[in-house]
């Protein structure tokens, strides 16, 4: 759950609020011989949309509202309706996918950065760790940081730090708890973006919230639907609203989320309970039977808000005492719920508590410059991009009005630490003929090297590769579009040389090389690098007669490149999105090496989407450029998605073309928390190598797999078949995405 909040809810409303601010005596009731009403919303997670369809038939049968108190998902709700938004703008924006997937911590593929794409390609672990006064420190929740302070701080734009909630237009209490003393605390001033954050910081997913000398977690812990807070409030009549999660089955608590929830659901029950006991005849309590809809279901939201809708009506229709007339309760919403428009646009940007980062680089990154329209998805936007640097522990902005013109203060709140990630991966490949590899991935980067966002990326790999690669990642400007790295490898792998079916040969290569490559970053999508690269690879058999097959010691020296882009909106699986690698490395004896070939290879891949099943169309053409390359850096071609029917890397040549077509289709899904869905598909190949200058299409071989596969939290598996002209069946299993290619090709543009 990324956040149990609304991005970019409330920017409209950001000049509403500074008027409303003004104005106390709108946070008035409607007339004095008029019951006080007040809301009681509880919490529940994402089934907590329902509140919105409750908001929409009050809104119909023309009840007013006069406060509202409210817990977790309630105080999101309830505190957005407060500060002004119309319960239709509610739901639209809940109604929204990019909502959606923020709320239920769905990272679409698209907002990640070219390496982070790869990294997830490699890696199913992260860790963030840094240390600080002489210990480790580690993030406080699973859900750790910034994206329920963000998006709650674009509802609040224009609010003054200090708001007094009974002058919001609707009056308004957020309910949290103190960890410390488990005791309840109301919250009815400060900062409202804050307070309804710590009203849903479940333990164990969000950190607490520092708020009054109070660390503060999710108000459901000690009273899910606060009645009693609305009683305080001054409230005659209470409309009370359940929507608590019912406790799941033990078969459903897989993970950590699930079981963190299930305690908060524990602690709930009672004290709901206890709420219901102390409603009396004047009040009323709804609550809509939403099914199977679970605290997690944030793309079922807008089922939530329509059987909150329709559910409620049966009981608020029968508050005939309580609903207005039309020409009154017209008034009541040209007082409580007009809005102004927003600002026309920006004419400052402002950076403060940056520390020791350069407020350039904040504004660089946040993207939204002087001069530029009031738009409330860019603000958005940048704030996302601002914390997706790793950096700050809050990212917060606040509309300043200066000598007659408006901008924005950027607030940021660097981590305590300076951040570092550890990321581990895992690779197995298996042909059940002798042939398997297990490898062990991992990486570390420590981040905030210099002022402009230097990294220090080091990579390995354990098995049958072994891998040690290290780079200094210094961006030339602060938006990260030019960078240099100076870049290290250690690389010690072997490969087999095939006659037929046979393996004759086993080589093993051991690489050492440095280089500085100078790179452009092509937004999220894509990144290309050229440099220069200076070496030494000693390749030599392992196994087999040295008579027959040479040994190489050979120093490198040339250029290389490297053009990547990847917009597949799913590593494993696509079913969108295309995928290019384009890669050249050209050592030269004339610049002090004593090898000269030319090595220029290219994939490129188009996914689609086939009624729900993803196809993957890739290709690969590669080019000695007429020079005959070294063994040890020849194409290979052979296995799954590379040519089924043939042992992996059993066919190597100086020139090399393929192409595969791939049909997954979806037959189930996993077990919540072990992965996605599950699959069957089929594959069908064609290619081959060829040496020196020589192709042939006449040559080419063709292959067909069939494999049961499964996009699960450790990455896609793969257990199949694949034959070819040969006749000979090859069975295969993989963990990790299937990788077949060249010996060196780990080195270039990583």
């Amino acid at each position: 759950m990324r956040a149990l909040l609304i991005p970019v809810l409330l920017l409209p409303l950001s000049a509403y609020m500074a008027t409303v601010q003004a104005d106390p005596a709108q946070a008035q009731a409607p007339s004095p011989d008029h019951p006080k009403i007040c809301l009681v919303l509880s919490g529940g997670g994402a089934r907590g949309a329902a509140h919105v369809g409750v908001l929409e038939a009050l809104e119909k049968l023309h009840i007013p509202i006069d406060c509202i108190a409210g817990t977790s998902m309630g105080a999101i709700v309830g505190g957005l309706y407060a500060a002004g938004m119309s319960a239709q703008d509610l739901e639209a924006q809940m109604n929204r996918s990019a909502i959606q997937d923020d709320m239920g911590n769905i990272t679409p593929r698209s907002r990640l950065t070219y390496k982070e794409k790869q990294d997830q390609i490699k890696y199913l672990l992260r860790v963030e760790f840094g240390y600080a006064d002489g210990h480790y420190i580690f993030p406080q929740g699973i859900v750790n940081g910034n994206a329920p302070g963000r998006i709650l701080n674009v509802l609040t734009l224009a609010q003054e730090p200090n708001t007094d909630f009974d002058k919001l237009p609707i009056p308004f209490r957020a309910v949290a708890t103190d960890i410390e003393t488990g005791d309840m605390v109301v919250l009815d001033h400060g900062d409202l973006s804050d307070s309804i954050r710590a009203s849903l910081s479940v333990p164990g997913l969000y950190p607490p919230v520092h708020i009054d000398g109070h660390l503060l977690v999710d108000g459901g812990l000690s009273r899910n639907l606060p009645v009693d807070v609305a009683r305080a409030m001054g409230a005659d009549v209470v409309i009370a609203v359940n929507i608590s999660t019912p406790l799941a089955k033990g078969n459903t608590l897989t993970d950590v989320i699930s079981v963190s929830l299930q305690v908060v659901k524990l602690y709930n029950i009672q004290n709901v309970k206890d709420s219901i006991a102390t409603l009396t005849s004047r009040d009323t309590l709804i609550e809509p039977d939403l099914g199977d809809i679970g605290a997690t279901d944030f793309a079922r939201m807008g089922e939530a808000i329509d059987a909150g809708e329709q559910q409620s009506y049966a009981a608020l229709s029968k508050l005939t005492d309580l609903q207005m007339g039309p020409e009154a309760y017209a008034e009541y919403r040209r007082q409580y719920r007009r809005s102004l428009p927003p600002p026309h646009g920006i004419d400052f940007v402002d950076v403060d508590g940056n520390g020791d980062i350069s407020p350039n680089l904040i504004r660089a990154r946040f993207g939204v410059q002087p001069g530029s329209p009031w738009r409330m998805e860019a603000i958005n936007e940048g704030l996302r991009n601002l914390y997706d640097l790793g950096y700050f522990q809050r990212v917060d902005a606040a509309l300043v009005h200066r000598d007659g013109v408006t901008g924005i203060d950027l607030m940021v709140q660097p981590k305590e630490w300076q951040p570092s990630y550890l990321q581990f991966g895992l690779h197995i490949s298996d042909d059940f003929e002798g042939d398997s590899n297990y490898e062990l991935l991992g990486s570390y980067t420590a981040t905030e090297v210099d002022r402009m966002g230097a990294e220090w990326r080091n990579q390995f790999e354990i098995g049958k590769t072994r891998l040690f690669h290290t780079e200094l990642y210094q961006p030339l400007d602060f938006n990260d579009t030019v960078f240099i790295a100076p870049n290290a490898e250690y690389l010690n792998q072997t490969f087999d040389l095939f006659q037929g079916q046979d393996r004759v040969a086993e080589y093993g290569t051991v690489f050492t090389r440095g280089g500085v490559d100078l790179g452009w970053r092509i937004g999220d999508a894509g990144e290309s690098r050229l440099g220069l690269l200076y070496g030494h690879v000693v390749s030599q058999p392992r196994i087999g007669d040295p008579t027959l097959n040479p040994t190489y010691r050979n120093t490198l020296l040339g250029p290389q490149f490297s053009l990547g882009v990847d917009t597949f909106n799913n590593g494993s699986f696509p079913s969108q999105g295309s995928y290019v690698l384009i890669t050249g490395f050209f050592p030269r004896g004339s610049l002090g090496g004593d090898a000269s070939y030319d090595k220029l290879d290219a994939t490129a891949g188009r996914a689609f989407d086939a009624g729900g099943d993803p196809i993957l169309l890739l290709m690969e053409g590669g080019s000695n450029l007429n020079t005959p390359l070294p063994l040890y850096d020849q194409f290979q071609l052979g296995g799954f998605l590379s040519l089924a029917g043939k042992r992996q890397g059993q066919l190597r040549g100086d020139r090399i073309f393929d192409a595969h077509l791939v049909y997954a289709h979806r037959v189930g899904n996993m077990v919540t928390g072990l992965g996605g869905g599950l699959y069957l598909g089929a594959g069908l190949d064609v290619g081959n190598v060829w040496g020196g200058t020589q192709s042939n299409t006449d040559g080419m071989q063709y292959g067909l797999a069939s494999f049961v596969g499964a996009d699960t939290v450790l990455g896609p598996l793969y257990l199949g078949v694949g034959g070819g002209k040969s006749g000979n069946l090859v069975f295969f299993l993989y963990l990790g995405i299937p990788i077949n290619g060249d010996t060196l090709a780990p080195s270039f543009g990583n």
